[in-house]
């Protein structure tokens, strides 16, 4: 899988390759965008929570635990994901997949249009470690936040743009999602009330 052109998009188009059988597990998912890069295996399941889907119960807190290991480990610099037994074996069925992932086609499009190589230096170390922890923090984040529906989509925003930055070598995109993730914890607290 090559992501030069259109890296969102690629990520997109080679999930919806593998959703040939009834349901799709995470370490299928994590073994196929493995191969191209640690981002974009963050970007699945960020994208995942902004989709209605966050409203299943325990979904958001899977894919919360997801991005914390895939970003913590990203953080800490290593060059191969590993994650436990039973994340790997979750699964979710081919259809609601498919169903999540036609709108997230539309924005992977959209993002592949208006993202470029800017602002380069905030994706060089030390920097780029930043939004790394970031990523992590709101993956931890998400399991407390199931009790208010759909609350975890904002850090699933976050956490996507931040993905797509390091995806696509964008610094201005990393700009707008730490601009946007100020606004969040801001009214965080609100929500919780």
């Amino acid at each position: 899988m090559t992501a030069q052109d259109h890296p969102v998009g690629e990520i997109i188009e080679a999930t919806t390759e593998l959703l040939e059988e009834d349901s799709i597990s995470v370490a299928e998912v994590v073994e196929d965008l493995g191969h191209s890069s640690m981002a974009a295996t963050l970007l699945l399941p960020a994208m995942a929570v902004v989709s209605p889907l966050s409203g299943v119960p325990l979904f958001s807190t899977v894919c919360g635990l997801l991005i914390f290991l895939i970003a913590g480990q990203m953080a800490l610099g290593r060059d191969h994901l590993w994650l436990p037994d039973w994340l790997r074996r979750q699964r979710i069925s081919s259809e609601r997949a498919r169903r999540v992932l036609g709108p997230m086609r539309r924005m992977a499009r959209f993002l592949d249009r208006h993202t470029e190589a800017r602002v380069k230096i905030l994706l060089r170390q030390p920097f780029v470690t930043v939004p790394r922890i970031l990523c992590a923090l709101s993956g931890l984040a998400m399991p407390f936040l199931e009790l208010v529906p759909f609350s975890s989509s904002t850090l699933g925003a976050v956490v996507s743009s931040l993905a797509v930055a390091m995806l696509t070598r964008d610094g201005l995109v990393m700009l707008v999602a730490l601009a946007l993730l100020a606004v969040a914890s801001a009214g965080l607290p609100y929500l919780l009330l």
